[in-house]
C-alpha cells in the first residue's frame, strides 16, 4: 500500500532564485549499454575540478541516450577534447554544444511534490513564449536551462507564481 500527501498553496514559497549566466549546454548521444563507462568518464572530469552546473540523461530515441552537461563556458573546450581522446565523436550527430545559456534553479519548503511545482513554472513560461531548453526536478530543487537572454524574461514570470523572499 502507498500512501501520498499532496501539499498544496496558491504561490508556492522559494528559498529564492539562483541565477547563472554565459554557460555552455553539452549534449552528446550514447547507448545504454555505455552508461558505466560514461559515469567513470564523468568521475574523471570532477576530478580535474571542472565546475559542472547539472548533469542528467534522458531517453532520446531508437535505444539511445542524450547526456547533457551543463558547465561554465571555459570548460568546455577541455571537457570536448577529453571526450575526443575516449571516443571518436562526429559533430554532425553524435554531439552538440550550445553557447551561451542561463541556468535558474529553486527550492523550497514544500517541494516534495515537485512535479507539481515544475508544472506550475512550465505553464508561467510557456505562457509567455519563454523556451525551455532542459529542465530537471532533484530533490527540492528545480533546474531550468533557457536560451541566452531568455533569464530577464523569465525570472519576472517566474516571480508572480512562486513566491520569493
Amino acid at each position: 500500500m502507498e500512501t501520498i500527501a499532496i501539499y498544496w498553496e496558491p504561490k508556492p514559497k522559494t528559498y529564492g532564485f539562483k541565477e547563472v549566466i554565459d554557460l555552455s549546454l553539452l549534449s552528446i548521444e550514447m547507448r545504454p549499454g555505455e552508461m558505466s563507462q560514461w559515469g567513470l568518464w564523468l568521475m574523471e572530469l570532477a576530478d580535474l575540478d571542472i565546475g559542472f552546473h547539472l548533469i542528467l540523461v534522458k531517453y532520446s530515441a531508437h535505444q539511445k541516450l542524450r547526456l547533457y552537461i551543463l558547465l561554465e563556458k571555459p570548460w568546455a573546450d577541455s571537457v570536448l577534447s577529453y571526450i575526443g581522446k575516449k571516443i571518436d565523436l562526429d559533430p554532425e550527430k553524435d554531439f552538440y554544444l550550445n553557447y551561451p545559456v542561463e541556468l535558474i534553479s529553486f527550492q523550497g519548503p514544500h517541494f516534495g511534490d515537485r512535479y507539481g511545482i515544475a508544472d506550475t513554472a512550465f505553464k508561467a513560461l510557456d505562457g509567455q513564449g519563454v523556451p525551455v531548453l532542459i529542465a530537471v526536478c532533484s530533490g527540492a530543487a528545480v533546474y531550468i536551462v533557457l536560451p541566452e537572454k531568455k533569464l530577464q524574461e523569465a525570472k519576472p514570470l517566474l516571480k508572480e507564481v512562486f513566491e520569493v523572499p
